[in-house]
């Protein structure tokens, strides 16, 4: 998200229990309608990335929304990043089956940085969707910080003299190495999604 600059656009995704306890409720309601207002109004493809605990929420508006949206020329695909934790497995068909009545496209994401998850559950639990992998990560020691600085965005800006500088010829190769191939295989897991998304 870092790398498409001014067009990243931040929501307030829940409503303070203050707010929610003083309007009787209606501020949970509406907590997405700038969001629903903003679908309505894109002449381009768009990214909504929310978190895993907001995802059911926002679901549920746009299953409400979505003849409206669709009477607008708005359509949506669905990218779900998947790990073999215990909440994650039991949200993903979830999530994959609210969103089944209003969607174009669905994917999911195999992020394996926690180790694989059941082929056999996968197979079963993601019905039609287009299910890709995100290799688990082994990062030199220092990589790691300079994900957190800049995230994806920040690996090809990186100034192989200064990473020279502070940690030695060999690490620090093995650090831009280790780098990009996380962007890589990152751009890889996300490739379906977004050649949807774009064509």
């Amino acid at each position: 998200m870092l790398e498409l600059g001014a067009r990243v656009k931040f929501y307030k995704m829940r409503a303070d229990r203050e707010a929610i306890e003083r309007t009787g409720g209606k501020a949970a309601r509406s907590e997405f309608d700038s969001v629903l207002d903003d679908f309505s109004t894109a002449r381009e493809p768009t990214i909504v990335d929310v978190g895993a605990n907001t995802s059911a929420s926002l679901f549920k508006v746009l299953s409400d929304a979505a003849g409206d949206l669709s009477d607008l020329g708005c359509e949506f695909g669905v990218c779900i990043v998947l790990t073999n934790e215990a909440g994650a497995l039991a949200e993903a068909p979830n999530l994959l089956a609210l969103a089944k009545p209003w969607v174009k496209a669905r994917f999911l994401i195999e992020n394996r940085f926690h180790g694989s998850v059941d082929p056999a559950w996968l197979k079963k639990a993601t019905e039609e969707a287009k299910v890709s992998v995100f290799a688990h990560q082994s990062l030199e020691d220092g990589a790691e910080e300079y994900l957190q600085a800049g995230g994806l965005a920040i690996i090809t800006k990186l100034d192989p003299a200064k990473l020279r500088g502070k940690h030695g010829i060999g690490p620090a190769a093995r650090i831009r190495k280790d780098l990009e191939r996380c962007r890589f295989e990152a751009m890889q897991a996300v490739r379906p999604a977004a050649e949807w998304l774009v064509g």
